[in-house]
């Protein structure tokens, strides 16, 4: 707004105390107080229909153009309402749109007013906006989206039909990424018996992996626990030879004096052989049953050994048949057994397979003189007893310990083991009869004992 000329008083009043004149004299104009009516400038005439000046404005106008305005994508964006700056001058059209004539009173009839209702109708268009009564919203009503609630009209958000509040509730599991949404179905509670199965097999299961630990720790574990043992033992054996010392006499409970081969099983097998079938002698290797006859003496050389576990030392123990050897170390000497016949091959045994050079001094033990065949007429080289039956390793097998006298006995080695493998159910026995004893004076070890015999396989 320009400075106007306004001459009158102030321009004949003498300046303030301390202040300067302005520069070229009363003649300059001055600035009129706030406040004063007089400085302020007269608003510009408002268009109304019918103005001359709203028709050449119209003429002006250029060609109406399509909606611009916001659309449903942009109704969050809080810059839509906002009014742009008017840049044009009074009278001029703003943005493309009608404008508003200055003066009410000669405003053209012809031509109608745009207000905020219509610009809310223009919207209500592009939204799908109507009245509560699905016909476009009077003035002052509340407006709604449409089909929302529409009198007679189910809500569409809502599922309706048959079984609807019957369906299971589904939740949607969580979307990783570049995966999709699943539904997942809610499991319903289990009843009393749901829970009664479920918990009877999860002891089940529980039960199984302990049963299985157990074989592993007794098949396993307890095999590196006695090989430790029985190296032990070994040693200790050599070394008693070693100082000359001797065992029979007074034989220690867990305590190896002798040592047992079978060639058959391999040139390496071999094992200590500790006084008791206790289970700390048989955690070292096997155990002579206490009472019966030592190695090379009339009578029954009775041992035991495991067959699973604690080194397993007669694992292979049903693999022997008849006339295989089995060598029995001590301090002095070598004494050979052999396996005696199986009870399908006593019939014709002499002429059978007793007649090969491998069954040389294996004999049937029964007197022919004897119907019965005499005290070890039940003595055969394989047999499976019951746990009960320890009258296998009497003097002579399954008969009273006083069946005969300590001179007409046979030699005899029996081994015993559980059966079947796995399980302790029953007794696997194994006897033998004494063919030979070498002494270690003309046969210092078991390696050049096997070049003699040519039992090793």
């Amino acid at each position: 707004m320009t400075t106007q000329d306004w001459p009158g008083e102030d321009d004949r009043r003498p300046p303030a105390a301390g202040r300067r004149p302005p520069a070229g004299g009363a003649d300059r104009p001055r600035r009129q107080p706030p406040g004063d009516p007089s400085r302020r400038a007269a608003p510009p005439p408002r268009r109304v229909a019918g103005d001359p000046a709203r028709r050449q404005a119209d003429q002006r106008r250029p060609p109406e153009q399509p909606y611009s305005g916001p659309t449903q994508q942009h109704r969050g964006d809080p810059q839509r309402y906002r009014t742009p700056p008017a840049t044009a001058d009074a009278g001029e059209p703003l943005d493309g749109r009608q404008p508003v004539s200055p003066d009410p009173a000669t405003a053209d009839p012809g031509v109608p007013r745009r207000t905020r209702r219509d610009a809310g109708e223009r919207r209500d268009a592009v939204f799908g906006v109507e009245g509560l009564d699905g016909n476009p919203p009077s003035s002052g009503e509340r407006r709604r989206p449409a089909g929302r609630n529409e009198p007679g009209r189910p809500d569409r958000r809502k599922p309706t039909g048959p079984g609807v509040g019957e369906q299971p509730t589904e939740v949607l599991a969580a979307v990783g990424s570049g995966g999709t949404a699943t539904a997942v179905k809610v499991r319903p509670p289990l009843g009393k018996g749901g829970v009664a199965i479920r918990t009877a097999g999860e002891v089940l299961i529980t039960l199984g992996l302990i049963v299985l630990l157990f074989m592993v720790y007794e098949v396993y574990v307890t095999d590196l626990f006695s090989a430790e043992k029985q190296s032990a033992a070994s040693d200790q054996l050599n070394g008693d030879w070693a100082k000359d010392r001797t065992l029979h006499p007074g034989l220690v409970d867990g305590k190896a004096f002798a040592r047992i081969h079978i060639p058959s099983f391999g040139a390496d097998f071999n094992f200590t052989i500790q006084e008791g079938t206790g289970e700390d002698s048989l955690a070292i290797g096997p155990g002579h049953y206490k009472g019966t006859a030592l190695p090379g003496e009339p009578g029954n050389f009775g041992v035991a050994g495991h067959r699973v576990g604690k080194g397993a030392p007669f694992n292979d123990l049903d693999n022997l048949s008849s006339c295989d050897q089995i060598v029995i170390e001590t301090q002095t000497d070598f004494y050979i057994y052999k396996v005696l016949p199986y009870e399908n091959e006593i019939t014709g045994w002499s002429s059978g397979k007793g007649a090969q050079p491998q069954c040389k001094g294996v004999s049937t033990l029964r007197n022919p003189s004897i119907p019965a065949g005499g005290p070890y007429d039940q003595t055969f080289g394989r047999k499976v007893v019951q746990p009960s039956q320890g009258d296998a390793v009497n003097p002579v097998p399954y008969k009273p310990a006083d069946v005969l006298p300590k001179a007409q006995m046979a030699s005899l080695l029996t081994l015993t083991t559980c059966h079947p493998q796995f399980s302790a159910k029953q007794r696997l026995i194994i006897t033998s009869v004494l063919t030979q004893q070498v002494p270690k004076s003309q046969v210092p070890d078991y390696g050049k004992l096997l070049t003699e015999i040519g039992g090793a396989s």
